[in-house]
């Protein structure tokens, strides 16, 4: 009894320390947004606005999982599916037999995002392990330039993917850790490509209030190596002199003089891109059960997101889920991710009237879900629909089996 006691007790305590630790590794991230490219825009950038596109594989930051849209992104802590892969890995913990999962996303600018899954609990439920790929299509785009805004009339495509495993432990029956390994792989214009390893983290403590459970979580996300392109529309062929330099003696600029000897060849060089970190983000989410009997369950939760290229995100969430039947059951969820990076005016401080819808609800989401079970399998269909601002709204679909 006091052994268990013990164990309970040092779980706690690390329980806590976790989430005393996770600020501090919040604030570490944010030290993050004055690197790589963005450093140059420090400067042109006013107070708490977006370095979205000066990370680099920032596909890494699209949701999987349609339950998790729907409740506005808040969805950390209460995570007990396969999706939490992607969210938590420590929710895989939950896992009580094998899961697969399939997700497409129909997201901005007609690409597609698709994902998946698997996970197998072993030793008595005790331990999960499980895979995950995730790819993005990125459809034919003509090249434009400065002097040709309106396109060159050729085109360029692109594809970005991610791979790798998951692990997740009971260390007792109110805490679960979870990590994953990933390698992340960029590829555009002609094989021009850059390789990342990346991990993600997390944990999930839970107990009880009021006789109702209350769940606390802490995650990261995309903690890794950074990226340097390299592929063969880098490389150059410089020959030996170049018109208007400057000339050792004995020799001549061969660009203009076609009688002159050259005292070497041409050489290959290859251009050199900047290094860019992943999109890293550090999250810290409570759920509670405001209801829960034999056919009904409510759930509340919130979410911190402290990512390293936007400010501060916040989000909330609600679940309503009914079992009509032991058979059949239904869920529909409602959330909003509050995003601070986006101005609300019409307009910019030049005059210029911003394009797209108006950014007031954006992050609002809403969706749904059906769970059939039948002969110890459960197949589950969800769907979100997350608005996006200016930007075009994304439509979630997943569909996950336990078997």
């Amino acid at each position: 009894m006091l052994k268990n006691l013990a164990i309970r007790a040092w779980l706690t305590a690390c329980a806590i320390l976790s989430f005393s630790v996770v600020p501090l590794l919040a604030q570490g991230v944010s030290r993050q947004d004055y690197t790589g490219l963005d450093k140059y825009l420090g400067q042109a950038t006013p107070d708490n606005s977006s370095f979205v596109g000066v990370r680099a594989a920032e596909f890494l930051t699209i949701p999987v999982g349609a339950r998790g849209i729907g409740m506005g992104s808040a969805y950390s802590a209460i995570v007990d599916d396969i999706s939490s892969i992607w969210w938590n890995p420590a929710g895989l913990g939950f896992l009580q037999q094998p899961e697969v999962m399939v997700t497409v996303v129909d997201y901005t600018l007609d690409l597609t995002y698709s994902y998946g899954a698997a996970a197998i609990p072993l030793a008595d439920g005790n331990v999960v392990i499980g895979g995950f790929f995730g790819y993005l299509d990125i459809p034919d785009m003509e090249i434009t330039t400065v002097s040709s805004p309106d396109g060159t009339g050729s085109y360029f495509n692109a594809y970005d993917m991610q791979i790798g495993g998951s692990f997740a432990i009971n260390l007792s029956d109110r805490f679960s850790g979870g990590i994953n390994l990933k390698y992340v792989h960029q590829d555009m214009w002609g094989n021009m490509g850059a390789n990342a390893f990346a991990i993600d983290a997390g944990a999930i403590y839970h107990t009880e209030l009021l006789d109702r459970e209350i769940k606390f979580a802490f995650s990261m996300q995309n903690l890794g190596t950074n990226m340097t392109f390299n592929g063969p529309n880098l490389l150059r062929s410089i020959g030996p002199e170049t018109r208007g330099g400057s000339f050792p003696d004995g020799y001549s600029d061969f660009t203009g003089d076609p009688y002159a000897f050259s005292r070497r060849d041409d050489r290959t060089v290859q251009l050199r891109t900047h290094t860019y970190r992943l999109p890293t983000v550090v999250k810290m989410s409570l759920a509670y059960s405001l209801f829960s009997n034999e056919k009904a369950n409510w759930l509340a939760a919130g979410e911190l997101w402290r990512p390293s290229y936007i400010p501060i995100s916040y989000s909330t969430g609600t679940e309503l889920s009914y079992n009509f039947n032991p058979t059949i059951a239904a869920a529909v969820r409602l959330g909003w991710m509050i995003q601070t990076d986006e101005y609300t005016e019409g307009s910019d401080q030049f005059g210029y009237s911003y394009l797209g819808d108006d950014p007031t609800w954006r992050g609002l989401s809403v969706g749904g879900g059906l769970q059939r079970n039948f002969a110890g399998k459960v197949v589950r269909f969800d769907y979100a629909y997350r608005n996006k601002g200016r930007l075009t709204a994304d439509n979630f679909f997943t569909v996950s089996f336990g078997f």
